[in-house]
């Protein structure tokens, strides 16, 4: 009997997972979005999905899309006048087969604060798409952080971070676009390539530590929640301390008392 409950512990704590279709199907339209997902930091998501209609919204919130080693997710816009979109924040995207995220057809989207970490392609782009990309990490990727098919999609990169992929950056065809890559002669705005040190890549968790390249580098027109100015990736580091409701960088009595007083 001891046996049988410890399996259904176990089952419980480590089996349970959190289909990202299944998260698509059951949003409703928010903030002129006809699907609008929210995700929780807490719970494992898996798998991706596809857009071929509407406009869609992730927000993240810091959650992990696992893909498994499978697909990712993909929007396409059959035609040129189609208001097919996906805009996404603060949210990773790991371990897919052939991409994290792919665009094509006519389909547009904004990618802010995002991480594409240990996938064959971390963002793949094709045809007539017209995709811009801020604040986001490129970690780990086997072929390319970031790739763009055939010379026609337009791709606005600005304060980026692309670390150990195969590269970082593939363009077919070399100066065409606003992407840069190792191939144009001038960077783009706020692209960097560190190492954006993780508290623990191996174990997915994508926070950083203290000395991470990644604090405060993203652009200087967007914050963090906390109020500064906009870090790289999908977990924005605070040097607020829990519970310091003084802000004397030391969590004591005195804080106990704000507490009390309404902190």
């Amino acid at each position: 009997m001891k046996t049988y409950f410890l399996l259904i512990f176990i089952l419980f704590q480590f089996g349970h997972s959190i289909s990202m279709w299944d998260v698509y199907f059951e949003a409703g339209p928010a903030y002129g979005y006809d699907k609008y997902l929210i995700l929780d930091p807490n719970e494992e998501y898996t798998g991706g999905f596809g857009i071929y209609e509407g406009t869609v919204f992730i927000q993240g919130n810091g959650a992990i899309i696992n893909l498994d080693e499978g697909l990712g997710i993909w929007v396409s816009a059959q035609f040129e006048d189609s208001d097919v979109r996906l805009d996404m924040e603060y949210v990773s995207i790991i371990n897919g087969f052939e991409y994290g995220a792919y665009y094509s057809g006519y389909a547009k989207g904004e990618i802010r604060n995002c991480n594409f970490i240990n996938d064959y392609m971390g963002l793949k782009l094709l045809d007539n798409t017209d995709v811009s990309v801020v604040n986001c990490n490129f970690i780990n990727n086997e072929a390319y952080g970031l790739a763009i098919y055939t010379e026609i999609p337009n791709c606005h990169v600005s304060y980026c971070n692309g670390w150990g992929n195969g590269e970082v950056y593939m363009e077919n065809c070399p100066g065409w676009g606003n992407i840069w890559t190792q191939l144009e002669p001038e960077p783009g705005i706020g692209n960097i390539n560190q190492n954006p040190y993780f508290t623990d890549l191996n174990n997915f968790n994508f926070n950083y530590i203290e000395s991470s390249p990644c604090i405060n580098q993203g652009s200087p027109e967007l914050t963090d929640p906390d109020g500064s100015r906009s870090d790289i990736g999908a977990n924005y580091f605070s040097y607020i301390i829990l519970g310091d409701c003084n802000s004397d960088n030391t969590v004591n009595v005195i804080d106990i008392v704000n507490i009390i007083d309404g902190c």
